[in-house]
């Protein structure tokens, strides 16, 4: 892989990273603590069960998607 290709490809990964970080981390909380609203057990179940998710899926994502890379990188070398 080129050097310009990854370097492009790691600051839209940072870019990524920081606009997610700020909507889901200052954002979002910032809005509902400026309005006053008050959380209900529901609502935290399912921001809870959101971010469980989330992290289950992000972690089968990492884990899974090199290996198939490299399965295909083998299959096209041979």
């Amino acid at each position: 892989m080129e050097d310009s290709k990854l370097i492009r490809d790691a600051k839209l990964c940072t870019r990524w990273a920081l606009g997610l970080t700020f909507i889901l981390i200052i954002l979002f909380p910032s809005i509902m603590f400026i309005t006053g609203y008050t959380y209900s057990l529901t609502f935290f179940k399912g921001w809870t069960l959101l971010a469980v998710v989330w992290l289950i899926v992000a972690g089968l994502y990492t884990t899974i998607r090199p290996l198939v890379e490299y399965y295909l990188e083998r299959k096209t070398d041979v």
